[in-house]
């Protein structure tokens, strides 16, 4: 009977809510890339030191795990991370000066779970219930508390990581507001494929995401002549200052560089404010390709995903090298969730319009037959390290310093909605030149073969220069999924510097029904695809439409409309 009694007290102290929690559950790396490398992270909200002697935690189906057996302090305002594998997150995050904590593991349930913080009385300290709504939940990301003292289990306390390194072990959490903490949010560089005597036109925007005003801050512009990744003072090629910016407020600056020669080019931007809670959101990098001819594109970019092939066809993906020169492929690598590939262990190099298909296996050959063909323009590498998943994920491509080149979070929902059936058939890019995780810059393959390893991609829609404000081409287009002219894009030049824009499609009784996009921040110069789509995925019907571009400035007056026809039709 006794034990019985204590059996129900422990119960009953396990699954009531504390009144107050000194040391809270700050932190979980529930998904991250590494599926054993996964941590969470306690921090003392209280102004006295607390010892974790016999402090014990379990996720909602596991056993308890002892945290330590001995003496362990965590100080006023300090933090502890309980790790999966010291090693791995040593490696990680090899920087950290903190304590972290290696125990016996259960692991997380990426689709949610219970994460139950024990003390020495086994008096339930803290217990976050997560769902992956709130956030962390997919390419490495943490899901980080935004107060340390609110409610646990609020979702509306919690989100995504917000961090370059996509996660703030030791630190305050990224997306806590900080007294002091200005964000380079935005470094564009146009356009995108410069050539050699052309201007390079920075673009910048910097936010004020601190609780008070920032004062007495600048913007340095580097050129990263030896790509070191470092802003040294013989690389400054400009420097902006500001007298402040108010909470919440953001900051458009432009800059050019004058009739760049040809080459890689490496430029930094660092904010420099020395009142700043958090510098790691203060410097962006950027590389770009400069041609010695126009019009040959930019650097490589992942162009085709076969993720769901039939039975006796392999998974592949097709780079292309976009740019306007060569590329050595020695020691850079594919990366997908969980694994990676070295894409050459010697030189390999990739002339402008080359094509690099990475496969599973030979099996590729069962449906292209013709890749067996030794072609200059293409070179196939075998490798059991590609798994795509189905339900989508995110792959990417770094260079031989790691720096990432291209990335792609594809999802099936980017195919061909006319499709029934998608099996077989490959995601395929519509232009290179534009933005690698847009949707609309996707679909299915229209050949007759499922895909185009090594080749042009059936669906290349060319984006044509236009001084017009807007320009439709094609213009008629047939989205009927043949190939042929099954996008059109939509190219507008705005009198606008930094506005919010919204793009509207018009039937010719003027009815709504498409929008492309809704108060989107544009600087007045961009392109959109139409895929001849209506707002529930339906196939507009063959006829003249009305396309409206409306930019709205930042005070919220409407300063810019543009109209244009756009006409659907179909092959005779």
């Amino acid at each position: 009977m006794k034990n019985s009694f204590l059996t129900l007290a422990f119960l009953y102290l396990l699954n009531c809510h504390p009144v107050y929690s000194q040391i809270v559950i700050n932190e979980i790396m529930y998904a991250p890339s590494d599926a054993s490398n996964e941590w969470f992270e306690l921090f003392n909200t209280g102004d006295t030191v607390v010892n974790l002697h016999n402090w014990k935690w379990k996720d909602a189906t596991s056993t308890l795990r002892t945290i330590t057996s001995q003496n362990l302090y965590i100080g006023a305002n300090g933090y502890i991370i309980i790790c999966q594998d010291s090693v791995k997150f040593k490696i990680q995050f090899p920087g950290l000066s903190g304590i972290h904590i290696e125990t016996s593991w259960s692991t997380l349930n990426n689709t949610g779970d219970n994460l139950i913080l024990i003390n020495a009385e086994n008096i339930r300290e803290d217990s976050v219930s997560f769902q992956t709504s709130w956030g962390g939940n997919s390419g490495g990301y943490s899901l980080e508390k935004i107060n340390p003292s609110g409610l646990s289990n609020d979702p509306a306390d919690w989100g995504t990581s917000a961090d370059p390194y996509r996660a703030t072990p030791d630190r305050q959490n990224s997306i806590t507001p900080k007294l002091y903490d200005l964000i380079l949010k935005t470094f564009n560089i146009t356009p995108l494929f410069p050539s050699s005597g052309e201007n390079l036109n920075f673009e910048f925007i910097i936010k004020n995401t601190g609780l008070n005003t920032a004062e007495n801050f600048h913007l340095n512009i580097y050129r990263d002549i030896n790509f070191d990744s470092i802003p040294d003072d013989n690389e400054l090629l400009n420097s902006k200052s500001y007298s402040s910016l108010n909470h919440g407020d953001s900051i458009l600056y432009n800059y050019s560089v004058q009739n760049i020669d040809t080459g890689l080019k490496q430029y930094i931007a660092k904010i420099f404010y020395p009142q700043d809670n958090d510098t790691t959101n203060n410097k962006l990098l950027r590389r770009i390709f400069v041609s010695s001819q126009a019009g040959v594109g930019g650097g490589l970019v992942i162009n085709e995903i076969m993720y769901d092939p039939f039975s006796n066809q392999s998974e592949w993906i097709e780079l292309l090298n976009a740019s306007g020169q060569i590329i050595n492929l020695k020691s850079w690598k594919y990366k997908e969730a969980s694994s990676s590939v070295n894409l050459s262990v010697n030189d390999l190099f990739l002339r402008p319009g080359d094509y690099f298909i990475l496969a599973h296996d030979s099996t590729i050959y069962n449906s292209f037959g013709y890749l067996k063909m030794q072609e200059a323009n293409r070179t196939i590498k075998f490798s059991t390290g590609i798994n795509l998943n189905n339900s989508g994920e995110g792959i990417s491509v770094t260079d031989s310093v790691n720096n990432v080149i291209d990335a792609v979070n594809y999802s099936p929902g980017w195919n061909n909605p006319e499709l029934t059936y998608t099996k077989g058939i490959s995601l395929e890019r519509i232009n290179p030149a534009f933005n690698s995780n847009d949707e609309n810059n996707w679909s299915s393959s229209a050949n007759i073969l499922g895909g185009t390893p090594g080749l042009q991609n059936s669906i290349f829609t060319k984006n044509i220069n236009s001084n017009s404000a807007v320009s439709v081409i094609p213009n008629p287009f047939s989205p009927d999924g043949d190939g042929l002219e099954d996008f059109t894009l939509i190219k507008y030049k705005l009198k606008v510097v930094f506005a919010q824009m919204r793009v509207r499609v018009y039937d010719i009784k003027g009815r709504l029904v498409r929008t492309l996009s809704n108060n989107q921040l544009t600087s007045g110069e961009g392109t959109i695809i139409f895929n001849g789509l209506d707002d529930d995925n339906r196939k507009l019907r063959i006829g003249i439409y009305f396309l409206i571009i409306e930019a709205i400035d930042d005070r919220g007056g409407t300063i810019n409309i543009v109209k244009a026809p756009v006409v659907i039709a179909a092959k005779l």
